[in-house]
């Protein structure tokens, strides 16, 4: 008898009405709680690669590389390192505000010649923490004058 009546309640209109009514109350009585992403800086780099090409030995070899700022809050660079052979005179040493740029610079010493293979790498506050740039080239010996 029962399984008779719960069959026929189940197969009638009522239970899809019922069924709403519970879909409904349940959702209208559950909170409205938004994702909110969390707030931190996005370290962006203008490129990931710095190619120097064939440069002579002993040219100047400055680069600017610019950082840009894409998240919600201050970018800070702890430090900027390198491997041998490069030296990074400066980079922002003040927060860098959402939306806002600033430049590391940085020198290869073009004294030794032959092949460029170099990295350079940006310490930040952003979610990935390291940036990895990658510098290449080639140096030959001076032209003679």
């Amino acid at each position: 008898m029962l399984n008779s009546t719960l069959i026929k309640f189940l197969t009638s209109g009522y239970f899809g009405i019922v069924f709403l009514c519970f879909f409904n109350i349940h959702a209208f009585t559950q909170k409205n709680k938004a994702v909110e992403e969390p707030a931190h800086p996005i370290i962006k780099v203008e490129t990931k690669i710095i190619e120097y090409d064939t440069i002579f030995q002993n040219s100047n070899t400055t680069k600017r590389i610019k950082v840009v700022n894409e998240g919600s809050i201050p970018l800070k660079i702890y430090n900027v390192r390198s491997s041998c052979g490069v030296s990074v005179p400066s980079w922002p040493r003040n927060p860098i505000e959402p939306g806002d740029s600033a430049n590391i610079q940085m020198r290869y010493n073009s004294s030794n010649l032959g092949p460029i293979n170099r990295k350079l790498i940006i310490h930040s506050n952003s979610p990935e923490n390291t940036k990895v740039i990658k510098i290449t080239g080639y140096v030959m010996p001076e032209p003679e004058k």
